[in-house]
């Protein structure tokens, strides 16, 4: 007897969950823990699908649903939803995103540049107000220094100047930060694999698969990857800060885009 899609669906979700699962271990969280704060989810999910359907929203309807008992369906919509996130970690990737692939803060041979902390062109201040106007850049340049992505160094003429010290957005004290790029990041992969399970416009989701190599092979591999990401990427934040400026201000401005790639090196899966 074949499985059923419903069987399939929740082996691929067991199957991809596994990481994660060896993550909550880990770092000392149990399963009741887990699942009491999973039905949140479950019940957040099918408020999702009911209001994407039209259907009316009760606590009943998300209960039969969402398969969590009424009485915690109904804790969960009083309790409201959650506050949102502070901004000072999406404005710091955007601020070293704009420095590491904007011509304006690189010198002629792609070299970026050494900033001065004040000044009206070519400045960190400058830098931080073309990406957000409501944040003081001493906010934003604070959290990149907190996180070690920027350092401040002595420039020409003793003058100190903040140095982009970091290939990549990887912060190295800030644990809560590196857990919100987890979530935010693999989040938005697996939105776009669910995307393209469902019918939708299909969205770009694919890899290049693998096995049967040396350590040295797979190391020349990993440095391959980073050498195409770093092109794309400074690409791909060239363009998208093209079209954000062009669209600031406009009502129908409402859409978000992420672009990723990741690199998995590791033995071989038993079989």
């Amino acid at each position: 007897m074949s499985d059923s899609r419903t069987d399939l669906v929740l082996e691929a979700a067991l199957r991809l969950s596994q990481p994660l699962i060896e993550l909550l271990v880990r770092e000392g969280v149990s399963y009741t823990q887990f699942a009491s704060a999973f039905k949140t989810v479950f019940v957040g999910a099918a408020e999702s699908v009911l209001t994407s359907n039209g259907a009316k929203v009760t606590d009943s309807s998300l209960s039969t649903l969402s398969g969590v008992h009424r009485k915690d369906v109904h804790v969960w919509r009083e309790a409201g939803q959650p506050p949102v996130r502070a901004k000072n970690l999406s404005l710091a990737m955007a601020a070293f995103a704009r420095w590491s692939s904007d011509p304006a803060y690189s010198d002629k041979h792609g070299k970026r540049k050494l900033l001065a902390r004040h000044g009206k062109s070519g400045s960190f201040d400058a830098l931080a107000y073309s990406i957000s106007k409501d944040v003081r850049p001493n906010v934003v340049l604070q959290e990149l220094l907190r996180l070690g992505v920027v350092r401040a160094v002595q420039g020409e003429g003793n003058e100190n100047r903040l140095e982009l010290c970091a290939e990549a957005f990887v912060p190295k004290d800030g644990t809560a930060e590196m857990l919100q790029v987890l979530a935010d990041n693999v989040a938005d992969h697996i939105a776009s694999a669910v995307s393209n399970v469902s019918g939708a416009a299909p969205m770009l989701e694919q890899a290049v698969f693998a096995e049967g190599f040396t350590e040295h092979s797979v190391e020349t591999l990993a440095a391959l990857s980073r050498k195409i990401w770093l092109r794309g990427f400074k690409e791909i934040v060239r363009e998208a800060t093209k079209l954000n400026q062009r669209d600031e201000g406009r009502a129908d401005a409402t859409q978000r885009f992420r672009l990723g790639m990741y690199c998995y090196r590791g033995p071989v899966a038993k079989r």
